[in-house]
């Protein structure tokens, strides 16, 4: 319905922004209504311009998304944006209070249900869905005016007339007809579609406005004959389209001079041929006449885009009824007459247009010529617009033509507006000029298999899918229905984008493939998927990526059956992996890796992604097929950077070993590592010059291993390192051995590590190193903590500050050694700092327990240590020792190191040889030294072979001539607090000279001897020892190599069998 306007004045080409008031200037509505065009303008061109055509909010995802359920459409609620109109769905209406909602966003009431098809708001009578086949269903959204006569409430009460309209965006949700096709998707261009491209085409009409020269009157009230515009009133004249089509097939027009905006509601329904109506006119100009045509609708009609029906009515006064002939069509009619609810429900109303009597044109001459009489019998009441170009006198010298641009013609409803001014003559000049509107916005919404109860979503997000405020634009999209079809694959995007590069977007759904995507010598190109939603399903590889420069694929989920990597690489420069969830299903007979890295892959990213299978990441995968011109496996890695993932892997989650080689830095940071039973992450390769490799602040959660390295310039840090299945035998938290340099690595360190319940060791050293630093760890019930073997070796090793709590085997019935601190084959070992608590309390068949052992350690040095509660309390086979140093050794210092047997002093007796410090010699008179399970044999003045440690080990003493005679190790022992219980010594050194001061010795229970000293040369001097029979025996040493003085014990000291003599005798003292 239109509304009494002066003028609608926005022209868009002029670019207006606003509208300024004058001070004490008069308020045209045309001017206000112009402010709210301009605004309107901006904001749909803003919204386009920036959302794009079509999209949905993020605030409201399930805006107008189509679901289906037995055979019914419903459509979700929210806000979708079309061409810059908004269209809302506020929910299925109900009076349930549970169903009504507040939208905090908004700060207004909304219903908590989608809207069911049969129910939408904006079309009371849906026409009916299909019943088979693959249909299209899609949004239309248009703005309409609303006046009193369509909302009776725009009306002010307190007032009594109408005094303003609206402009109101409405919707509907409709399914095309026509048959979509099996290839039909919803990224098909429109000409595809069967029945859209016609369906969504614009009106291709045009009108024309001009004036025409009307013959003089003698009437003194009417203007003179100077042309133009002749009326006495000015007005706002409205053509709009009743029956659409093209010029001479079918095209009918009318036209009113008030912008048709005389109408009445209809108060009730008399019969088919008369209705009462609420009123007929405010005065004689602008009411209703006999002889006046007509148009009669109601919202039905006008949400079925149908006009209404025209009628040339007999008015009747005195019961404000109006009567015509024929009766209205069936559909607009009641059951049974009179009714007044009927016509209130469906809005019925009635509008005036001016077209009667006589029609004329011109001819060439510019002489009226009559071309239609609508007062002729059988008139419909409007005009027919004849195939030629033709200008029509409307009244008073106003004149339009109509012209077609193209093969769509006028649509029903297309309407016009053009001013008429009495002040100057003039008519408002249109030229050619589009339709004012209405104009329908589409948008494709789904495609619904009606047979198989399936509906593809065609909506557009808003930010796009897994855009992180990025850049939406693809070179290539590829949608799961095109790569099903086999219309646009996957790899047809891929070769679209081949030549320049850029970006390959996948949307929702599943691609399956049969062969990979092969990316053979691409450059700059990115694979994105929507992140889990796009789901890419393969018996083998995925993808296949050879010799690419600026490789990405992100964001999708990809499933393999295992038969080849999911992914697999063979050289590339610049590789992005990233926010993929890859999930590799292992059978018997196929175990391939989620992600296969052959060639030279240099500055490559694998990060944030979440994959499932046998083997995450895997260096020269077997599984994957080669080329028939490619070489052997290698790869060269260079800047590989592994950082925030996710690894659930059943055998391996890294492994970089074999034919590996590094260069610059590698680093394998930031991820979690889950189920393993194998070891979890291996780097068995070789560093080249310059490089390192990072492991840092990885968690395991693992049954297996946790790290193996074998690369030179290792940081293994600030990991956590969960051992949850101790029934194992063989694991190790860290292990360092021999990759594929046997000669082992020049750099490495292990610093603040947190490692717990591992069988084997906790930090396990197998390889040679020549510089290796071990701190700040924590690691708790493991099989041993800091452990190196006879396959290890190192010219300098630290081994400080880190802490060790209840290490040594499960099981009382474990046979094998227990260590906390181990070091064989060392040139020189600091061990300090370290705190070991509880270590094999309940390792009671143990053939040896060590706090901290140095076994073929040139020169250690063990200072600042603290090991308590070491054995188990009560008896037990073997030997358990704080500290032990075994030859081959030169030089030691064992310096304010603290040892404790129990943590609270107990009085219980234990037959187990429990011994706070032992030093064994490997002089002359010590050809063969035995402990436990290690034994040392001197073959000559600088060897002596090493065995029980793994495979017989022949050392060499460090820094010692070939031809010089080794007398033995020379050490002291300083500042230590040693605490015992039991009959064996509380301390046992043998060396060929020895420092033995200010320690303290407390042997509880011992009825025996407390310290132990055999050295040829020896000091012993300001010691505190205690102990129940003789507290200090020295051997080897004669009165004139032993200095003994400064020292307070309990018992005598024995020197040489017998006991102190002067001077010594008097200036030691017992208490």
């Amino acid at each position: 319905m239109g509304t009494d306007f002066s003028r609608v004045r926005l022209n868009p080409l002029l670019d207006y922004a606003g509208i300024a008031l004058k001070q004490g200037g008069v308020l045209l509505d045309a001017d206000a209504n112009e402010l709210v065009d301009v605004l309107d303008r901006r904001l749909r061109a803003l919204a386009g311009d920036v959302l794009g055509r079509s999209t949905v909010s993020s605030t409201t995802p399930d805006a107008f998304k189509i679901s289906v359920a037995a055979g019914a459409l419903s459509i979700g609620k929210g806000r979708l944006y079309v061409d810059g109109l908004l269209a809302e769905n506020h929910g299925a209406v109900s009076t349930d209070p549970a169903k009504k909602l507040f939208d905090g966003l908004m700060a207004e009431p909304q219903f908590a249900d989608p809207i069911a098809y049969t129910a939408q708001p904006y079309l009371p009578q849906p026409p009916a869905l299909p019943t088979a086949g693959r249909h299209l269903v899609y949004l239309d959204v248009w703005d309409r005016e609303v006046t009193h006569l369509e909302q009776p409430d725009l009306v002010e009460s307190a007032v009594g007339v109408e005094s303003t309209s609206r402009i109101q965006t409405v919707w509907q949700v409709r399914a095309l007809s026509d048959e979509a096709g099996a290839n039909v998707t919803c990224a098909s261009p429109d000409g595809d579609v069967a029945g859209w491209e016609t369906l969504i085409a614009p009106s291709t009409g045009v009108l024309t406005t001009g004036t025409f020269e009307v013959a003089p009157v003698d009437d003194p009230c009417e203007l003179p004959p100077t042309g133009g515009y002749r009326g006495l009133e000015n007005q706002l004249y409205r053509v709009e389209i009743q029956n659409p089509g093209q010029p001479g097939a079918g095209a009918t027009f009318k036209w009113s001079r008030e912008n048709a905006s005389v109408g009445s509601r209809v108060t009730s329904m008399i019969s088919g041929t008369e209705l009462e109506l609420a009123t007929l006119g405010r005065d004689d100009v602008l009411s209703f006449k006999t002889g006046d045509w007509v148009e009669i609708i109601d919202d039905v009609r006008e949400f079925s885009q149908t006009c209404g029906e025209i009628r040339k009515v007999t008015v009747v006064e005195a019961t404000r009824r109006i009567q015509f002939s024929p009766a209205l069509p069936a559909a607009m009619l009641p059951g049974a007459f009179p009714d007044s609810t009927f016509p209130d429900q469906r809005n019925l109303r009635v509008r005036r247009w001016d077209q009667t009597g006589k029609v004329f044109r011109t001819d060439a001459s510019g002489t009226p010529v009559e071309i239609q009489d609508l007062d002729a019998g059988g008139s419909t009441g409007v005009i027919a617009i004849p195939a030629a170009a033709t200008t029509f006198l409307l009244e008073k010298g106003v004149t339009v033509s109509f012209a077609s641009t193209g093969t769509k013609g006028f649509r029903a409803g297309d309407y016009w507006v053009f001013a008429a001014r009495t002040s100057d003559a003039s008519v408002e000049i249109l030229d050619r000029a589009p339709p004012r509107g209405i104009h329908h916005h589409y948008e494709r919404l789904a495609i619904w298999d009606v047979g198989a109860g399936t509906v593809t979503d065609c909506r557009h997000p808003w930010p796009p899918p897994g855009g992180d405020g990025e850049d939406c634009c693809c070179t290539a999209c590829v949608t799961a229905e095109s790569h099903a079809s086999g219309s646009f694959t996957i790899q047809d995007g891929v070769n679209q984008a081949a030549q320049t590069g850029g970006t390959v977007c996948l949307g929702p759904g599943q691609y399956a493939l049969t062969e990979p995507v092969q990316l053979n010598g691409l450059r700059s190109l990115l694979i994105k998927g929507q992140g889990p939603a796009t789901v890419v399903t393969a018996g083998g590889s995925a993808f296949v990526i050879r010799n690419g420069v600026a490789i990405g694929i992100e964001k999708m989920t990809i499933l393999s059956l295992a038969r080849q990597p999911a992914i697999q690489v063979i050289s590339a420069i610049g590789l992005s992996l990233r926010g993929l969830l890859m999930a590799v299903l292992e059978t018997n007979d196929f175990r391939a890796s989620a992600i296969s890295l052959a060639g030279a892959v240099a500055a490559a990213s694998i990060r944030e992604n979440a994959i499932f299978a046998p083997t995450a990441i895997l260096a020269n995968d077997p599984a994957a097929p080669t080329g028939e011109n490619e070489p052997a496996s290698v790869l060269l890695t260079a800047g590989l950077a592994i950082d925030d993932n996710v690894f659930w892997s059943t055998r391996q989650a890294i492994v970089l070993n074999g034919s590996v080689l590094h260069l610059l830095a590698t680093r394998i940071t930031g991820n979690e590592i889950l189920s393993s039973q194998q070891v979890a992450i291996s780097t068995l390769g070789q560093g080249l010059q310059g490089s390192s490799m990072v492991i840092s602040r990885n968690a395991f959660s693992i049954p297996g291993s946790g790290i193996s390295c074998g690369v030179d310039g290792a940081w293994i840090s600030e990991n956590k390192l969960v051992n949850n299945d101790r029934q194992g035998a063989l694991e190790n938290g860290i292990a360092l051995v021999t990759g594929l340099d046997r000669n082992g690595s020049n750099q490495c360190q292990i610093l603040a590590n947190q490692i717990s319940g591992f069988a084997r060791s906790g930090i396990l050293i197998a390889a040679p190193v020549r510089d290796l630093i071990v701190k700040l760890n924590i690691i708790e019930e493991c099989g041993n903590g800091i452990l190196s073997t006879a396959d290890a070796s190192s010219s300098s090793i630290s081994i400080e500050n880190n802490h060790l709590r209840d290490i040594g085997p499960p099981s009382a019935n474990d046979t094998g050694i227990v260590v906390g601190v181990g070091v064989l084959r060392a040139d020189t070992a600091a061990i300090a700092g370290n705190t070991i608590r509880r270590l094999g309390v309940l390792a009671s068949a143990s053939a040896m327990r060590a706090g901290i052992l140095a076994f073929g350690v040139s020169r250690p040095a063990i200072g600042s240590n603290e090991i308590t509660e070491l054995a188990p309390p009560g008896d037990f086979v073997g030997r358990a020792v704080g500290i032990m140093v075994m030859a081959p050794v030169i030089d030691f210092e064992i310096t304010r190191n603290r040892v404790d047997r129990d943590a609270i002093e107990l009085n219980d007796r234990s037959n187990g040889d429990w011994r706070a410090l032992l030093v064994l010699d490997s002089g002359p008179q010590a050809a063969i030294t035995h402990v436990g399970t290690l034994t040392t044999v001197r073959v000559d003045n600088t060897k002596m072979l090493m065995l029980g440690a793994g495979r017989p080990v022949l050392a060499t003493l460090a820094g010692l001539a070939a031809a010089e005679v080794f007398a033995g190790p020379k050490g002291s022992v300083v500042g230590n607090a040693f605490n015992s219980r039991g009959d064996a010594p509380a301390v046992d050194v043998s060396a060929s000279q020895c420092l033995f001061n200010d320690n303290r010795v407390d042997a509880r229970l011992n009825g025996k001897i407390a310290v132990t000293l055999a050295a040829d040369v020896i000091i012993v001097n300001a010691n505190r020892v205690t102990g129940n029979e003789l507290s200090i025996q020295i051997t080897r040493a004669t009165t004139k190599s032993a200095a003994v003085l400064g020292n307070i014990t309990t018992r005598g000291i024995a020197l040489s069998g017998g006991g102190l003599i002067p001077p010594w005798d008097a200036l030691n003292l017992r208490a």
